[in-house]
């Protein structure tokens, strides 16, 4: 029984419409200039008739939009109001009774319209239900009812919708969304106020450190003091005593080595052995100065070094005068002896750094 009367309401109201609109549409003439225009209203008219809405409604706004009558305007509240779309009906009537009562000002013609206009608006006044949409930032933003988009003059002021549950969808532009539903029954009006989510702050990142300029290759070997650069003349002077003390020292022992072999291991009385007596005593002299001098040399030249200028710079290997690769800043210790005697010579030499 009720989809029964559903469906004879829109029927009931569209006889209704018709009969009040036929007046007003017999009145108007054909489009000066524009045949087209009325060939296209006639042919909704005919499809009207026909009881075929959908294609008349095509038909009846194509002609509204080549002739801007209010008469085909009308037309189109009727037939959405066949298809059942109460709420976009009651907009189309009224802004055909806003559009006919303006021009009805200075053309008579259009009264019969107007009036009919305003009948339909009262009778389908208690079928839909009002919705104000109020948004909070209106610029830049797009609005859906139910899927169909709102004019943006339309936000603020009542808009006719059909009377149920409501989605109410705005889109910012900068991609945020406020969604809300609200029931809405005929014949009342509701407010839906729609407010953005906040924008979550940017992180900031801190600033990138300036980069930092390499270090310039430090000046301290060049510029280690009077003192430090002797130290290295010192020890490399230390040095070749120790190469003095290792030569002539080698050869002391072979003089004594040939003496030991000669005279059995006796104490060697023949003077023809006296001359190698003599040198290899010279020898074992020039090597006990050498490594007298070597030792003084290395144990002062490594303090001179070590105590006679600015630290050298951390992670850097100190310089070393050429030939002598023993520059070092802890100081060196040194310890040597050599034995010398006919019956035998011996070398011992000890080196820390």
């Amino acid at each position: 029984m009720t989809r029964s009367r559903n469906r004879v309401f829109p029927c009931l109201v569209v006889a209704l419409l018709v009969s009040v609109a036929a007046p007003a549409l017999a009145d108007e003439p054909p489009a000066t200039g524009a045949p087209s225009a009325q060939d296209l209203y006639v042919s909704a008219q005919k499809a009207f008739d026909r009881g075929n809405f959908a294609e008349a409604l095509v038909g009846f706004r194509h002609a509204y939009n080549v002739s801007g009558s209010p008469n085909a305007r009308i037309m189109i509240g009727n037939c959405l109001v066949a298809l059942g779309k109460t709420a976009e009906a009651y907009e189309e009537m009224s802004a055909t009774l806003r559009e006919a009562t303006k021009r009805a000002e200075t053309e008579p013609k259009y009264v019969p319209t107007r009036d009919a206009a305003a009948k339909h608006v009262a009778l389908l006044e208690s079928k839909v239900g009002k919705l104000v949409l109020e948004i909070a930032e209106p610029a830049g933003v797009d609005v859906t009812v139910n899927g169909s988009r709102v004019p943006p003059d339309k936000l603020g002021a009542p808009l006719a919708v059909d009377p149920g549950t409501v989605v109410v969808v705005a889109t910012h532009a900068d991609g945020r969304v406020a969604r809300q539903e609200k029931a809405v029954e005929a014949g009342a009006s509701e407010r839906v106020t729609l407010v953005f989510p906040e924008i979550a702050p940017k992180k900031v990142e801190p600033p990138a450190p300036p980069p930092v300029a390499p270090k310039p290759p430090s000046d301290e070997f060049r510029m280690g003091g009077v003192v430090r650069t002797a130290g290295f003349a010192v020890a490399g002077i230390g040095v070749a005593g120790l190469a003095v003390f290792g030569v002539t020292g080698i050869m002391a022992r072979s003089r004594f080595a040939t003496l030991e072999e000669e005279c059995g291991g006796t104490r060697c009385t023949d003077l023809k052995y006296a001359s190698v007596v003599d040198s290899g005593m010279a020898l074992s002299t020039a090597a006990n100065t050498g490594l007298a001098i070597g030792a003084a040399g290395l144990v002062g030249g490594g303090l001179m070094i070590l105590l006679g200028g600015p630290p050298f710079a951390r992670g850097a290997a100190p310089p070393s005068p050429s030939g002598t690769g023993i520059a070092t800043p802890k100081g060196p210790v040194v310890g040597a002896g050599f034995t010398m005697s006919p019956g035998g010579a011996g070398v011992h030499c000890t080196l820390a750094f």
